[in-house]
Protein backbone atom coordinates (compact mmCIF):
# COMPACT_ATOMS: atom_id res chain seq x y z
CA UNK A 1 0.00 0.00 0.00
CA UNK A 2 2.48 2.55 0.79
CA UNK A 3 4.56 2.00 -2.61
CA UNK A 4 0.64 2.92 -4.11
CA UNK A 5 0.93 6.16 -2.71
CA UNK A 6 4.47 7.42 -2.84
CA UNK A 7 3.96 6.35 -6.47
CA UNK A 8 0.64 8.32 -7.27
CA UNK A 9 0.39 11.90 -8.52
CA UNK A 10 -2.01 14.69 -6.77
CA UNK A 11 -3.82 17.05 -8.88
CA UNK A 12 -1.99 19.54 -8.58
CA UNK A 13 1.59 17.80 -9.93
CA UNK A 14 -0.53 15.93 -12.58
CA UNK A 15 -1.54 19.51 -13.57
CA UNK A 16 1.70 21.13 -13.76
CA UNK A 17 3.68 18.23 -15.10
CA UNK A 18 0.93 18.55 -18.30
CA UNK A 19 1.29 22.67 -17.96
CA UNK A 20 5.17 22.23 -18.37
CA UNK A 21 5.41 19.66 -20.81
CA UNK A 22 2.10 21.20 -23.27
CA UNK A 23 3.42 24.89 -22.64
CA UNK A 24 7.07 24.52 -22.37
CA UNK A 25 8.80 21.27 -23.78
CA UNK A 26 6.52 21.27 -26.73
CA UNK A 27 6.74 24.73 -28.03
CA UNK A 28 10.46 24.59 -27.18
CA UNK A 29 10.78 21.29 -29.40
CA UNK A 30 8.82 23.19 -32.12
CA UNK A 31 11.06 26.06 -32.63
CA UNK A 32 14.08 23.69 -32.23
CA UNK A 33 12.71 21.74 -35.46
CA UNK A 34 11.34 24.92 -37.19
CA UNK A 35 14.83 26.83 -37.08
CA UNK A 36 16.54 23.43 -38.16
CA UNK A 37 13.91 23.31 -40.89
CA UNK A 38 15.22 27.18 -42.02
CA UNK A 39 18.71 26.98 -41.16
CA UNK A 40 18.36 23.72 -44.15
CA UNK A 41 16.62 25.83 -46.45
CA UNK A 42 19.29 28.84 -46.16
CA UNK A 43 21.67 26.38 -46.94
CA UNK A 44 19.90 24.53 -49.99
CA UNK A 45 19.28 28.36 -51.31
CA UNK A 46 22.90 29.36 -51.31
CA UNK A 47 24.39 26.13 -52.89
CA UNK A 48 22.04 26.50 -55.64
CA UNK A 49 22.85 30.05 -55.94
CA UNK A 50 26.51 29.07 -56.13
CA UNK A 51 25.82 26.47 -58.54
CA UNK A 52 24.33 28.71 -60.73
CA UNK A 53 27.28 31.23 -60.36
CA UNK A 54 29.65 28.26 -61.02
CA UNK A 55 31.50 28.63 -58.09
CA UNK A 56 32.35 24.95 -56.11
CA UNK A 57 31.47 23.87 -52.92
CA UNK A 58 34.09 24.30 -50.27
Amino acid sequence: MSLALTLALTATRSTLGLVIVFFVVFPALAHVLIGVAVAQVLGEKEANENYRQGLTED
